[in-house]
């Protein structure tokens, strides 16, 4: 008798030295980008005093990396996706030389403020250029049925990195100065080209990475394979818009991600309800913060059963209405501890939601949409988050902070029991293999 395993699993790493190569890289990038996300604004401020400016050099690094997460997108479609991966990373590290080099004053005696935002908008445009091509490429590399497993990998690296990047880069700032923190990340791009280089070609017409068939079993073709099967591959696929309608599945659970996007808004309301209902403790809003990222991790490092659910988008729905609704717990809680546990409850979920809406992507597109399809999602995800602090803010200033969340809970908690009922396709989803 089998059992369902639960811690996360590690599979990819050992079956595919290419994606070991993309996961190793992938991590280190993302310390170096971290860093850049702290040195930024903190160059900024030290230029001009200005939090506009501060806010403005974010915008900056937003607006571009969303235009390249699309332009990267169709170009990973087009090209080959090792030769997209290494040109955005190579281009990466030199717009972080770039910033580093300002910063020493080596362009004009002393840091220029208008090179920063220059380099700051290329490194964005470019640094998700390449991020584009390295979604696209895995689910050539790695079978469907463990595509679960890379979800939750990839998770990880991600929760990893934006927990250790910010203490490493102002670890430096403070020993050595934000010249020295543009360095050190020009030195981690300059490792991550030196790991890919080691890729081999990635075809944009490859199809999904499957399991070898049964003995007995006849390899599905593209000519037995129906235009919207995830098999397909070498030959022209469906247009974007002509998939989307044939594949109600990837349409819903972009809809899905819509709404765990928009949910991200809670954090902007945070401060004002600690400071509503628990008074002054600036301390405590970063532990309601840590929270949230604890319970994700948990969710990642416990993520081995996902991969075998048999039905993932009943548990997507499922997981995502439960999150959101227990957001209308925080506006309620008036205990501390208590809105802790619930943090962690809605940042397990949201990591569990996050896994499977990769998986169920990766999944169900075909090799030659890749690029398209996972840049629209990461898009989405950039964008999402703004819009979502956004209309969290706007309500912060009609209503005080916990009725502020609770009405907030309560129209996303709507949406999703909508989703629940329309999204029928998400329902019936199986794991391949299930």
């Amino acid at each position: 008798m089998s059992t369902t395993p639960v811690l996360l699993d590690l599979s990819p790493l050992r079956i595919s030295p290419a994606f070991r190569r993309i996961f190793v890289a992938r991590a280190v990038s993302l310390i170096g980008i971290g860093m850049l996300m702290v040195s930024v604004p903190v160059q900024m401020w030290q230029l001009t005093g200005s939090s506009f400016q501060v806010g403005a050099a974010t915008a900056v690094t937003g607006t571009t990396t969303f235009a390249g997460m699309l332009i990267g997108g169709a170009a990973a479609d087009r090209m080959d996706r090792r030769t997209l991966i290494l040109a955005g990373r190579s281009a990466a590290a030199a717009s972080f030389l770039g910033l580093s080099l300002n910063a020493f004053g080596v362009f004009g005696g002393s840091p220029l403020v208008w090179m920063v935002y220059a380099l700051a908008a290329v490194d964005g445009l470019l640094g998700a250029l390449s991020s584009a091509a390295l979604m696209a490429a895995v689910p050539t590399l790695i079978p469907r049925r463990r595509l679960a497993a890379v979800g939750a990998l990839t998770s990880l690296t991600v929760r990893v990195g934006t927990a250790v990047s910010p203490g490493i880069a102002a670890a430096i700032i403070g020993a050595a100065g934000v010249e020295w923190a543009y360095a050190a990340a020009t030195l981690l791009a300059a490792v991550t080209v030196v790991i890919l280089l080691g890729l081999p070609e990635l075809s944009p017409h490859a199809a999904l990475a499957d399991d070898a068939p049964p003995a007995g079993d006849v390899p599905v073709t593209d000519e037995a394979a129906g235009a919207d099967d995830p098999r397909r591959g070498g030959v022209a696929p469906p247009g974007l818009a002509a998939f989307f309608r044939e594949s109600p599945v990837v349409l819903s659970v972009m809809g899905v991600g819509v709404l765990t996007m928009l949910a991200t808004g809670l954090v902007a309301l945070l401060p004002a309800l600690v400071s509503h209902r628990f008074g002054d403790q600036t301390g405590v809003v970063g532990y309601l913060m840590a929270a949230t990222a604890a319970g994700a991790l948990l969710a990642t490092l416990t993520s081995g059963w996902i991969g075998h659910a048999r039905r993932p988008g009943a548990i997507l729905l499922s997981a995502t209405t439960a999150g959101l609704a227990l957001i209308v717990v925080v506006g309620v809680a008036t205990a501390l501890w208590v809105v802790v546990i619930v943090l962690v409850a809605i940042g397990f979920l949201d990591a569990t939601a996050e896994v499977i809406r990769y998986t169920l992507i990766q999944q169900h597109t075909p090799g030659p949409l890749l690029g398209r399809v996972n840049g629209i999602w990461m898009a989405q995800e950039v964008s999402g988050v703004t819009v979502g602090s956004l209309i969290a803010g706007a309500l912060g200033t009609l209503w005080a902070a916990p009725t502020a969340i609770v009405y907030y809970g309560l129209v996303l908690t709507a949406l999703a029991v909508i989703a629940v009922l329309v999204m029928r396709s998400l329902w019936t989803a199986r794991q391949p293999g299930c």
